[in-house]
């Protein structure tokens, strides 16, 4: 029974590749069943088994008296693309046309859906998603903590996820990411070597809601333990939503830190604003390297957002067409960018 089993998805894998891969293009008539059980070297009952499981999969549809052919409206050629409506949209455009291309190359299309960073929305458009058809998905989660239970769900049923930047948590899946702990640790360790001890660590949102921000406090955390440098609660500045006029006033009042590695470029700049209309001028490292940063001549992390959305593509690909149950969790490498903010502590 185990080899019948065996052969049957042998079988299923080589055909399915055949027709994703563009072997048998739409409409296409595939070989006859005759010409497939010789050349495959199978059983019909083998056979017909695949051929039934491929149609049931959208993939093929048997015309009565003339045989199977690919089906005209595959849909499975379609792989939905969903994102939240992020504000630093420099990020989504290079992750999507990381995806598209490579998908592009495989002959398959992207589909765009975006979720307005609403995890309700997210799971209802996703949900819409597979009563038309989808089984494959790159996703861009909106939250680290939502939509566990929905995924883990569909995940026994059978669809492909690869997520990308963040992770529900519980989920055991494809996985694309920058390393950002490498990020917070080389960021951290640049503002030891120019001679800051008192380094600030800030973040909206707080690290415990994403796992992206977590892994780049940690980095943070890293190279001030290996640098024997005490961390300072004084020097941790966390919060959970966007209000930077409040962050900002409590980072003014703090008179200790020479430096601040910063978890978003955005928040970040929004300091050396704030600091450039003040007696002080600290160190400060933001994160993504966007266009903006070097307006601001802002040192930051620089994430290669194309390579993320490639990668991701590339996975799912791969699982479409061979599946497995080994998941892969990559991680992208990250470099700094050296700009004018990378100053010495200030003499008093």
């Amino acid at each position: 029974m185990a080899r019948n089993n065996d052969l049957f998805m042998s079988v299923f894998k080589t055909l399915k590749s055949d027709i994703l891969s563009g072997k048998y293009p739409f409409q296409s008539k595939i070989p006859s069943e005759a010409d497939l059980v010789r050349e495959l070297n199978i059983s019909r009952t083998t056979l017909r088994k695949v051929l039934e499981a491929l149609k049931k999969a959208g993939l093929i549809e048997s015309h009565k008296g003339s045989g199977w052919f690919v089906c005209n409206k595959n849909i499975t050629r379609y792989i939905p693309i969903v994102v939240p409506k992020n504000s630093n949209n420099y990020r989504m455009t290079e992750i999507l046309e990381g995806a598209h291309n490579y998908f592009d190359k495989v002959g398959f299309s992207s589909l765009l859906t975006i979720t307005d960073d609403d995890p309700k929305k997210e799971q209802e458009l996703i949900k819409k998603l597979l009563n038309e058809g989808h089984k494959n998905f790159v996703i861009y989660p909106t939250s680290t903590f939502h939509n566990s239970v929905f995924y883990q769900k569909l995940l026994r049923e059978n669809c492909n996820f690869v997520f990308i930047d963040s992770l529900p948590s519980r989920i055991t899946c494809d996985y694309v990411t920058s390393c950002n702990f490498l990020g917070g640790y080389i960021a951290t360790k640049k503002l030891i070597a120019l001679g800051h001890k008192n380094i600030a660590f800030c973040s909206l949102p707080d690290p415990k809601t994403t796992n992206t921000v977590n892994d780049r406090y940690l980095g943070y955390l890293s190279a001030l333990e290996q640098n024997k440098i005490k961390v300072s609660n004084d020097l941790i500045f966390i919060q959970d939503n966007g209000d930077y006029n409040s962050m900002c006033s409590r980072i003014l009042k703090n008179k200790t830190a020479t430096a601040f590695f910063v978890s978003t470029d955005e928040f970040a700049i929004s300091l050396k604003k704030m600091f450039s209309e003040s007696d002080r001028h600290p160190a400060i490292i933001g994160f993504d390297n966007t266009i903006l940063s070097e307006n601001f001549d802002l040192a930051s992390v620089n994430q290669n957002l194309y390579e993320i959305g490639r990668t991701a593509a590339e996975l799912l690909y791969k699982r479409i067409v061979e599946p497995s149950k080994n998941y892969e969790h990559i991680f992208v490498p990250v470099f700094l960018i050296e700009r004018g903010s990378l100053t010495k502590p200030e003499k008093n």
